[in-house]
């Protein structure tokens, strides 16, 4: 028996995880320099193509096992906390009741509200609201906040001159998978909006917003109101109030095989452009569980969805329950078929804005053209503006658009 096969039963998982980490990570960094140097989106700034690239090799070098516990190491409670005492921002933690979360009060944790307050807290936006971003964060409802979620968010509360940001802490899957994030969500909006044992925030000044997996929470949250699902308390809405705005940054919208199949659509064009990949999206759908026979879970892609969305987004046969719809995808992406096929007439029926790289007047000033917008922004990848956030890079098209877009409101 050699000395390695002595140790390895002894060895803790997590000594093995970082040995087989230290082993890969020549390989990672030869094949991400070369990656860099011989990318061929030109298009994009350097350090841009420097996130895509690092984030394409690391995943078709490290395991799936061995980044998820890499990336799940720290929880998001633990990223905000750190970040707001790194840079002295006022942070309250509000634990939910476990009563708030109905379906399985024994099994599914309570939601947790992180609650930064902004500098100026007499804060008032464009149009003279106290306004609150309340943000589900991405992760393909398998991997926690990130710290490169941070920067992002902040910048999408000052842009929007909101007094507070909230951020969900919700339970991961596979361990809590579907609609363990759609109760939470449901629990933390109650939360906000209730005057008895909330803060009694008005719908009107509340913004939703999330990226990815969390883009994804914001259509399931407005969807259960329209149309109740049997896994949460409905979340009554007083007659004529509607939320401010809702934001969605490359949303996951549709559980279909065909679309991911087409040798002509995104998931196959996109594969080599985007960081994310096909199968990731089938490895994160198989631990979140995610119902396709439902629209709380696929947003687009069941029978009678066109009919929930038109309510939603245009007030047809239902109650209008967003005042402005602001969605984004990058052309480089997987899931621009899909958020097209979302935005198109029969659901969110959005004003498509196409945003270029160069900088020019002409888009951005069509970005306050319609209630509902849609921008696709050239070249860029899934959820860019959060990778140009942990870089620091302020001038990408997605991140530009978005800013840009919040301080209409």
């Amino acid at each position: 028996m050699t000395s390695k096969q002595k140790l390895r039963p002894d060895a803790s998982p997590e000594v093995l995880d970082w040995i087989s980490l230290v082993a890969l990570f020549p390989l990672f960094l030869t094949k991400w320099s070369l990656a860099f140097l011989f990318s061929n989106q030109k298009s994009l700034h350097w350090r841009q193509n420097c996130a895509l690239t690092f984030l394409r090799t690391q995943r078709s070098i490290f395991p799936t096992p061995l980044l998820r516990w890499l990336v799940r190491r720290v929880s998001t409670g633990s990223t905000i906390k750190d970040y707001c005492s790194k840079h002295k921002i006022a942070h309250q933690i509000v634990t939910l009741p476990a009563s708030s979360t109905e379906l399985h009060p024994a099994l599914l944790p309570p939601a947790v509200l992180h609650i930064l307050t902004l500098g100026d807290v007499e804060a008032k936006s464009r149009s003279g609201k106290a306004l609150t971003l309340l943000y589900f964060h991405g992760g393909g409802f398998v991997n926690p906040l990130r710290s490169p979620h941070m920067p992002f968010i902040l910048a999408c509360g000052h842009s929007v001159r909101a007094q507070q940001i909230i951020i969900l802490e919700y339970s991961l899957a596979p361990e809590h998978p579907y609609p363990a994030q759609l109760i939470q969500c449901v629990a933390s909006l109650s939360y906000l909006m209730c005057t008895s044992s909330g803060l009694g925030i008005s719908a009107e000044d509340i913004i939703l917003a999330g990226d990815s997996a969390g883009g994804t929470l914001v259509g399931s949250v407005l969807s259960h109101i329209q149309y109740p699902s049997p896994y949460a308390p409905k979340l009554q809405m007083k007659s004529g109030e509607e939320f401010q705005a809702a934001v969605m940054i490359s949303p996951f919208v549709r559980l279909h095989k065909e679309s991911m199949d087409s040798p002509m659509g995104s998931y196959k064009m996109n594969e080599k452009r985007d960081y994310l990949t096909r199968i990731q999206v089938d490895e994160f759908g198989e631990a979140w569980k995610g119902d396709e026979k439902e629209v709380w879970a696929n947003l687009c892609g069941v029978e009678g969805a066109d009919k929930v969305w038109q309510a939603v987004f245009q007030g047809k046969g239902g109650v209008r329950l967003v005042k402005k719809l602001f969605i984004t995808v990058g052309t480089a992406e997987v899931f621009l078929d899909d958020c097209r096929f979302f935005g198109g007439e029969s659901y969110a029926n959005t004003h498509t804005v196409i945003a270029k790289q160069e900088k020019s007047k002409d888009w951005a000033e069509e970005l306050g053209s319609g209630e509902r917008i849609m921008v696709e922004c050239e070249g860029e990848a899934h959820v860019q503006a959060v990778l140009d956030a942990a870089l620091g890079y302020r001038d990408g098209v997605m991140t530009r658009a978005i800013m840009t877009w919040l301080k209409t409101l």
